[in-house]
């Protein structure tokens, strides 16, 4: 029978199965509803933590940044601890690419004469959430996003509805001055939120509604932003396993997210994805890994003609900051061994190669892209979205790197990674196309 109930579509041919004895009974209950439930709470607080310790910053403590450093790399470790237990043989790629990422570390710190964990901890976020992902249940994977997309949306609307309750609250402006070193003077607008919350030229969407942008639980309207482009991943991904009002959940919610934050690169990006989903969904996965060297040399291709001219916090005038970052980089930073691996974070490219070295980029972008998950229409859609997204934010941001975003989408392409061995392409599934619908 298929399982409908809330936020579970029809249950789909690949689906890893529970092993049952003679009796009827589940073999391993125990251990399944355990690493089932540990897997859920890890993701949730990947979203959660920021919202947390600024209710500690304001009521209990200052937190200092390495508060969030070791709470960054708690969430790290848990899911890489948790993505190694009962591992299978499709996790040996991503216990390669761990140990890939360590010796690398430990090479550079070396060379360099210093160790530095942070860098090590940001990319050990891919692999890490990836082998989590491989772990998850199809049911609880949809309920636990579910129910963090609700959550979400109503803290989103009480901030946009009351922000000087919210800000009252979170103290968002103090938990930033206290953890990551902002000023004082850093928040012009004024209020308890985030910086961002208010832009100098006003809202680009509902400009005359005098709202400002809202954050909800993630404090930042950019990373607001950057969930709902992880939900319309999700969502293309899961969409045959979705209930019909889980699928309309997750749209009219996702767009309500969007206004809320007002992010012009979140729009952008999900509109490109929705523009191209009805094609990707039919193109084999791999032909992703084209996608940032052909971005890349566009965007050489657009400086050279003089089309990247803009200067300042535009799209076009980042697009060539990032590009001149990247054109002056030297040879010791190409290789990550350089005393001084700060700056940059608005040049995510940049920032991600001078921290982790060319060599570690090239492998990780072609490991990613190259390796399956799964030829159904859900595992092409969500890979090609996967990858519009990091060439979309990598010239730009160093969001690929956002535990509190990007851990559901390494988390999703686990889960797809993972199940991809049972998921024959959808043209030799008719009978699978009727029964879902």
């Amino acid at each position: 029978m298929p399982d409908t109930t809330f936020g579970v579509g029809p249950t789909v041919s690949w689906a890893r199965p529970i092993p049952f004895d003679g009796a009827g009974k589940p073999t391993q209950p125990l251990r399944i509803s355990w690493l089932q439930f540990a897997c859920a709470t890890v993701l949730v607080l990947t979203v959660a933590f920021n919202p947390l310790l600024a209710l500690v910053n304001a009521s209990v403590r200052p937190v200092n940044g390495s508060m969030v450093a070791v709470a960054q790399g708690a969430l790290v470790v848990s899911a890489l601890l948790l993505g190694l237990y009962s591992a299978k043989d499709t996790a040996k790629l991503w216990i390669g690419v761990v140990w890939m990422l360590a010796l690398v570390s430990l090479a550079t710190a070396a060379v360099r004469m210093q160790f530095d964990p942070k860098s090590l901890g940001d990319v050990l976020l891919i692999p890490a959430f990836i082998l989590m992902g491989m772990q998850l249940g199809r049911a609880t994977f949809i309920r636990t996003v579910l129910a963090m997309q609700i959550a979400i949306l109503i803290f989103g609307i009480w901030e946009v509805y009351d922000p000087g309750g919210f800000g009252s609250v979170f103290k968002v402006a103090q938990y930033y001055i206290s953890s990551r070193g902002y000023n004082a003077n850093d928040f012009w607008a004024g209020g308890d939120l985030f910086v961002s919350a208010q832009r100098p030229h006003g809202r680009f969407l509902l400009a005359s509604s005098g709202l400002h942008r809202g954050s909800s639980l993630f404090l930042e309207p950019v990373s607001l932003g950057n969930w709902a482009i992880m939900i319309a991943l999700f969502s293309a991904g899961f969409w045959r396993d979705l209930s019909i009002k889980s699928r309309i959940f997750l749209v009219l919610s996702n767009i309500a997210l969007l206004i809320i934050c007002d992010g012009r690169l979140a729009l952008g990006v999900c509109l490109v994805f929705l523009a191209a989903l009805p094609i990707v969904r039919l193109v084999p996965g791999w032909i992703s890994v084209f996608y940032l060297p052909l971005s890349l040399l566009g965007l050489s291709i657009a400086r050279m003609l003089g089309l990247l001219a803009e200067v300042g916090d535009t799209f076009v005038g980042r697009l060539r900051y990032g590009m001149e970052q990247l054109s002056r980089l030297t040879v010791p930073r190409f290789f990550a061994v350089v005393d001084s691996r700060i700056g940059n974070e608005d040049a995510g490219l940049v920032y991600f190669i001078q921290n982790q070295s060319l060599p570690v980029a090239v492998i990780l972008w072609i490991v990613v892209t190259v390796a399956s998950t799964g030829e159904t229409t859900g595992g092409r859609a969500f890979k090609h979205g996967m990858a519009i997204f990091l060439v979309a934010c990598l010239p730009i941001s160093n969001a690929s790197l956002s535990i509190k975003t990007t851990a559901l989408m390494w988390a999703c392409y686990g889960f797809f990674y993972a199940h991809a061995k049972f998921a024959a392409p959808d043209k030799a599934k008719p009978d699978a196309k009727i029964a879902h619908g």
